[in-house]
């Protein structure tokens, strides 16, 4: 039987992430610090940027064999775009060390490299559908094609302000000094793009409070960012026509796949992240957008400024105008729905009020309710308004709870209300006090043991009931309304002493 317990332990995973981090840095800083030079240097680079990504297939391949469903498969996933980025890396030792020659672009090294980005798509989508449900601000958290739409879009500008910062301080100027061939130019893009989509999915996810694996996210996340930072600094070293790439450049190389091992040998968190840490997530995303943009935005103002403002190119046209139009679309998008969020907030809390002033099972309002109308009826009452009070009990509906179960008697009480409505008008008051006991507040009526009347010949089909009728035609300034609610309780029960199925009228 397959394991699916934690990959390792809290403990073990601690020593083995030390392990492995101190590794990677520490070979990325001796071929960086001339511990080892020349050839040599090289050789100790590549090999670990191998060694560190053949480590990442084996710790996802090896743990997914030890976990089961949405754990199981990302890993999976992940293994496999690891190992095609190490056939990458390989082909790419062989021309340096082997065949001691400059690496051809494109190659079939950038195919193996390049295709860790759709495994990588499919396993970060893996993460992100593994969610929480039942969150308490489920409201909140609903997710409407308004909101994906925000996402799709928030993507789009990220992605498009950092690709046009990419394409102005460095890609660019790599494109235009070769003047590539066609598959040349997809290739230099590629990576940047799919680079910036994966980042963007990440903060989106990371920024989740219902996304599960978030330990492993969060490590998965930072080892893209390392290929990233690397692949950048490659393409900027190569655009100003640097000699040679240091090995530190490459250490995002080295470093990236490590966290990425680590990711997949990761153990689960028993609780949600500290609250300033996803906080601090959640601020990432709300910035996402704008930052990005913001960069671009003054880069292009400084160019401005200083007079270097070079006519722009047909890249640099079809991002600007996209991103500004994702972003005209995203505030509207916004707008739309954060109406569409005020409409559900202020539909929420007519439900809250309605549930806290009327009672679950019948629908009648509760007593809290009732109370508060009945001291309106006595405002207006001073005033010469007259009202009638009633105070209906059933007669023996513990009888029929005992006998019949409470599933019978619950639709007894809710056949009694639905009668009770029946006899009055809809300005009238009818609420259920508590068990089998309700009250009528029926106003600017002079004859309510007319309405008692009515309610008796009504609820006898159904069960039998006594009902305390008080008459409040002339104002009294002593009356209040508890006591008018006592004597009409007080008079509710002698009518059941007389034996029930009738109605006492009290002064």
């Amino acid at each position: 039987m397959r394991h699916t317990g934690p990959v390792l332990g809290t403990r073990r995973f601690g020593v083995t992430a030390a392990v492995v981090l101190g590794s990677a840095a520490a070979a990325s800083l001796a071929a960086s610090v001339d511990v080892v030079t020349g050839e040599a240097a090289v050789a100790l680079d590549d090999l670990a940027q191998l060694a560190t990504g053949l480590f990442a297939t084996g710790a996802c391949w090896w743990s997914a064999r030890r976990t089961a469903g949405p754990d199981r498969v990302w890993r999976v996933l992940m293994g496999l775009g690891m190992f095609g980025w190490s056939v990458g890396q390989s082909l790419w030792t062989w021309y340096q060390l082997v065949e001691k020659r400059a690496v051809p672009s494109p190659s079939p090294a950038d195919a193996g490299y390049l295709s860790i980005v759709p495994f990588a798509f499919a396993a970060l989508l893996v993460i992100g559908g593994h969610r929480r449900s039942g969150t308490p601000d489920a409201v909140l958290d609903h997710r409407s094609r308004y909101s994906r739409l925000v996402l799709l879009l928030d993507g789009v500008i990220v992605t498009g302000s950092l690709f046009a910062l990419t394409w102005t301080t460095s890609l660019g100027g790599l494109v235009e000094s070769g003047n590539p061939s066609t598959p040349a130019f997809l290739v230099a893009i590629a990576y940047p793009l799919t680079d910036l989509v994966l980042l963007v999915i990440v903060v989106v996810l990371a920024a989740d409070r219902k996304v599960v694996l978030k330990p492993q996210l969060h490590l998965l996340g930072l080892g893209l960012v390392g290929l990233a930072a690397s692949d950048s600094a490659f393409a900027y070293l190569v655009s100003v026509q640097a000699p040679e790439v240091p090995p530190l450049a490459n250490a995002g190389f080295v470093v990236g796949p490590a966290l990425i091992a680590l990711a997949a040998l990761a153990p689960p968190m028993p609780h949600a992240a500290p609250r300033h840490i996803a906080r601090a997530w959640q601020w990432a995303y709300l910035l996402m957008p704008y930052l990005p943009l913001l960069v671009c935005s003054a880069i292009v103002l400084r160019r401005t400024l200083i007079g270097d403002l070079a006519p722009a190119d047909a890249v640099e046209i079809g991002c600007g105008f996209t991103v500004f139009v994702a972003v005209m679309l995203r505030q509207l998008t916004t707008i739309v729905e954060n109406t569409r969020l005020a409409a559900m907030l202020r539909e929420s809390e007519r439900d809250l009020v309605h549930e806290a002033q009327h009672d679950a099972l019948t629908g009648l309002a509760n007593r809290a309710l009732f109370e508060r109308r009945l001291d309106e009826a006595m405002a207006a009452h001073h005033d010469g308004v007259p009202f009638g009070l009633l105070f209906v009990d059933l007669d023996d509906f513990k009888a029929v709870n005992d006998e019949s179960g409470h599933a019978h008697g619950d639709a007894v009480l809710e056949r009694v209300a639905q009668r009770l409505r029946q006899c009055v008008r809809d300005t009238d008051v009818v609420a259920r006090l508590g068990g089998d006991e309700f009250g009528v507040l029926v106003e600017g009526v002079d004859e309510p043991e007319k309405v008692a009347f009515r309610i008796l010949d009504a609820l006898g089909e159904v069960i039998s009931a006594s009902v305390g009728v008080v008459i409040c035609a002339d104002p009294d300034p002593e009356d209040t309304a508890e006591c008018v609610l006592k004597r009409a309780d007080k008079a509710m029960y002698e009518a059941k002493r007389d034996g029930g199925r009738g109605l006492v009228i009290h002064p």
